[in-house]
């Protein structure tokens, strides 16, 4: 009678553990899943380096480039795709981690403050930086592209693991092409529209 309570109990309590376990699988199998996208080649047009909404949009300056260009910073739910996509044509020149904290990655803070890896594009319209930000549980950003590598609009630069910040940054003559509170995809939401490759805005 003994025996058999203690293994009924056991029962009662391994079976809520086990659910629990496999629901944590499937979450962690879920946000890292990675989808084929039917990237169409824009050269003019900067595409969206990861899913989620757009959280801000500033000009900034960027010590890499030594210029002021056009930040677009998306934030990536924990239900988001999480691998990031290059938004251009172009060649990685430079690639810099700075090591920094992990607050909750829908905060300003965050984009300059948190751990996070920046990746250089030159591309034929200009100066480009993605970076690729940590948040308060992302731990860890995968790259999977080096140094002098030749990327194509839309090929899988990395990851992000679990929830975080993504933001690219173009020329800052670039046209907007979302608003704050935009939902986009990676390699299928235009994001700014570059200046013209003969040095000219585009009317």
């Amino acid at each position: 009678m003994g025996c058999a309570a203690a293994s009924l109990l056991g029962l009662r309590v391994a079976r809520p553990a086990a659910l629990l376990g496999l629901a944590a699988f499937a979450g962690v199998a879920f946000a890292f899943r990675d989808p084929e996208r039917d990237v169409v080649h824009q050269p003019d047009v900067a595409l969206a380096p990861g899913d989620g909404r757009v959280l801000h949009v500033a000009t900034v300056y960027d010590e890499f480039w030594e210029t002021e260009l056009l930040e677009v910073g998306i934030f990536l739910a924990l239900w988001n795709v999480h691998v990031q996509r290059a938004p251009l044509d172009g060649r990685v020149v430079a690639q810099r981690r700075k090591a920094g904290g992990y607050r909750p990655a829908m905060t300003a803070a965050a984009t300059h403050g948190n751990n996070q890896l920046a990746t250089y594009l030159r591309t034929p319209a200009g100066p480009c930086t993605v970076t690729q930000i940590s948040g308060i549980a992302a731990r860890r950003i995968v790259s999977w592209i080096g140094e002098g590598e030749e990327l194509a609009q839309g090929e899988r630069m990395g990851m992000i693991k679990f929830g975080s910040q993504v933001t690219l940054r173009v020329p800052s003559s670039s046209r907007l092409l979302v608003d704050v509170g935009d939902q986009v995809r990676a390699g299928i939401t235009p994001l700014a529209r570059l200046p013209r490759l003969d040095g000219t805005d585009e009317a």
